[in-house]
């Protein structure tokens, strides 16, 4: 009960910037890791992962030797993911998704397996969307995937113009439903 006190909190907060009120369904969490090629996946990207419902998940499947970057803009997030989530696997970076290329050069870190994203998209001004998915991009492996949810689905044409795959599916069982995109290079 506590964590969703502080997801409510912050998104009443800052809701452009949190994006959710509620943590997400397990059915939602498993349409995201079956996505996830944790056979072959040494580097992932979380971005925005509020209180680690994927966190935890991604941690659970992925390599002895992987590492997992979680991007949060969010301080109280940070903290909580940190004192929370104990793996030496889990990197938390308190930055903005802006900025990962910059802050994977300080792990020698040039390209990602995965990219996944919990962001706000459709809350940001077009510049900023852009931006996030070009870093997105240029941060990929060329057999790396990007999957993302969102809570509408008016988010394909944006998608389909940087990556040259992009898969939609619908999620009823989470508050409120989502939409799982798969992208790839």
């Amino acid at each position: 009960m506590k964590d969703s006190l502080l997801l409510l909190s912050s998104f009443i907060k800052k809701p452009k910037e949190t994006g959710a009120v509620a943590p997400s369904s397990k059915f939602l969490t498993r349409e995201i890791i079956k996505n996830i090629g944790f056979k072959e996946a040494r580097n992932i990207i979380e971005l925005g992962p509020g209180l680690g419902t994927f966190t935890k998940a991604i941690l659970e499947k992925a390599n002895p030797d992987s590492r997992l970057f979680c991007f949060e803009v969010n301080r109280k997030f940070c903290s909580h993911l940190n004192k929370n989530i104990t793996d030496e696997r889990l990197v938390v970076i308190n930055a903005s998704a802006e900025k990962i290329s910059h802050s994977l050069k300080k792990f020698n870190v040039k390209k990602v397996d995965c990219v996944i994203s919990g962001l706000p998209f459709l809350n940001f001004p077009e510049p900023k969307k852009q931006e996030i998915l070009q870093e997105i991009k240029n941060s990929l492996s060329d057999n790396g995937k990007f999957i993302l949810f969102q809570y509408t689905n008016g988010l394909s044409r944006l998608l389909e113009s940087h990556f040259s795959k992009v898969d939609r599916k619908f999620i009823p069982l989470n508050i409120p439903f989502a939409f799982v995109y798969v992208c790839g290079k």
